[in-house]
């Protein structure tokens, strides 16, 4: 505000004639002046003070405006930020986790948001055994065709994508008041704050604090959600899913395993490539240690070499002075084609 008022009381003491003349318009008497002084052409003088002045104003204006008002960014809570161990160097996915994850998906997540853009098969030897693979891949049917070019119905398989809970985008949105739920192979990357915001949106739902409008029909108040009011009810309880090996379902237990799982569909070579790192950073350990030694066994035998060129006569006096150093080895050398050029 202090900015605002020098520049209201800067421009009252300026009439818009002087302003004008000042400002836009370049000295007239300048003009003449320069023209007359040499051919160089008009020489143009602006006030250019006056003008940034303006342009303070203005800025300082637009600020005042703008300030107190909500940005949509700030219609959400900050997450929180937890210690996922896969993402630390060198380590890997915990698979006993993944395998729960899955199992999650499986029983809650797969009635309404749909994961078509993975394979079957990249479960093989991570999550699952290919013979269970196989067996949960054919619980679905796909459309196919049979040796006669038939459309048919037929059990699904390895190299088929994970089916979809809706046939298409417009059924999906009437089984959930018109919600489209999104598809999960990339959610943990599509959305800012991966896996910590995930975390936070899975388990942060609250009651509606006093003042604050009630959701519509279908929707819940989660305050990690942008605009507060999702489309999707609370779906993590404690003991909502019975794992299989005996793990203590609470909701923070199955919540950090689904976004795990989540995590490694979106990156499901993660773990290659960190293995292939470490032998590429071996390798290169291997060679710059085998460089290293070769350029001090071999290389310096050239780089440290001398070439002497002595007088006729002085050879022995080379290696008489060989342990001396080089400004006065060569000293009887020296003194020897001094007397030469007398």
């Amino acid at each position: 505000m202090t900015l605002i008022k020098q520049c209201s009381r800067l421009l009252a003491q300026s009439s818009p004639r002087n302003f004008y003349t000042r400002a836009l318009l370049p000295t007239v008497s300048n003009w003449r002046r320069g023209s007359k002084s040499n051919n160089s052409g008009p020489k143009f003088n602006y006030n250019y003070g006056v003008v940034g002045l303006l342009g303070a104003a203005v800025c300082s204006v637009g600020a005042a405006l703008n300030d107190g008002q909500i940005s949509a960014d700030e219609l959400e809570l900050a997450h929180g930020h937890m210690h996922w161990e896969h993402k630390e160097w060198f380590k890997s996915y915990d698979h006993k986790a993944l395998r729960r994850g899955f199992q999650v998906y499986k029983e809650v997540c797969q009635a309404c948001h749909s994961m078509q853009y993975f394979y079957w098969r990249l479960h093989v030897d991570v999550t699952h055994t290919k013979e269970e693979i196989k067996e949960l891949a054919a619980e679905y049917m796909y459309p196919g065709m049979d040796d006669d070019g038939n459309a048919i119905e037929r059990p699904g398989d390895l190299q088929d994508f994970m089916p979809a809970p809706y046939e298409n985008e417009i059924k999906a949105r009437l089984a959930n008041n018109g919600a489209e739920p999104p598809d999960l192979t990339l959610i943990n990357i599509a959305r800012e704050g991966n896996e910590d915001y995930l975390f936070s949106l899975l388990t942060g739902y609250e009651e509606v604090p006093a003042g604050q409008a009630e959701p519509a029909e279908g929707q819940a108040y989660n305050p990690y959600f942008h605009g507060y009011y999702i489309g999707m009810a609370q779906q993590l309880y404690n003991e909502s899913v019975d794992y299989e090996d005996g793990t203590i379902p609470y909701q923070s237990q199955i919540a950090k395993d689904v976004i795990q799982y989540l995590s490694w569909t979106a990156h499901p070579w993660m773990d290659e490539l960190i293995m292939y790192g470490m032998k590429a950073l071996a390798s290169a350990g291997v060679l710059t240690l085998f460089s290293y030694i070769l350029m001090r066994t071999r290389r310096n035998a050239f780089r440290s070499r001398q070439l002497h060129f002595t007088v006729p006569g002085h050879e022995k006096a080379i290696a008489k002075n060989g342990n001396v150093s080089n400004f006065s080895k060569y000293k009887e050398v020296d003194e020897a084609l001094s007397r030469m050029k007398r």
